[in-house]
């Protein structure tokens, strides 16, 4: 239902980009992240807008977030796209609270491989999954 869910706002999200400009979306698929808690989920999309705006959009996003987040772009070139954004006031199931959770993202564009990082702040280390993300267009 979830994976229904995430499927249904990043096509209406692209379809509205579409709509107002050529954008177009990298829908990917993470492995590696049951070692993630739920911090990341195995679906995730980043909306490129023809102005060069980039929204992320995944299940901790719209369940914290309600709507995909704007990411700060650190690189998009030929090569490479890497991206920042932070989800704020994240809740864990244990009840402990993360006013900001940071994530980055690193893509490939020639192999499409993805490798994504999560670390709530104030912590050294977080968790980590890799996966493939492919072009759409549509």
């Amino acid at each position: 239902m979830k994976n229904f869910l995430f499927s249904v706002v990043a096509m209406s999200l692209l379809a509205k980009a579409a709509a107002a400009s050529p954008g177009y979306m990298y829908d990917c698929d993470l492995q590696g992240t049951d070692k993630a808690y739920g911090w990341i989920t195995p679906k995730m999309a980043f909306v490129v807008e023809e102005q060069g705006d980039v929204k992320v959009v995944d299940g901790v996003v719209l369940h914290f977030n309600n709507a995909p987040l704007e990411t700060k772009v650190l690189r998009n070139d030929s090569k490479r796209m890497i991206l920042r954004w932070v989800v704020t006031n994240a809740r864990a199931d244990s009840g402990r609270t993360f006013n900001n959770f940071r994530y980055r993202a690193s893509l490939s564009k020639s192999s499409g491989k993805v490798e994504v990082t999560a670390i709530p702040a104030h912590y050294d280390t977080g968790v980590r999954a890799t996966g493939v993300c492919r072009k759409r267009t549509k």
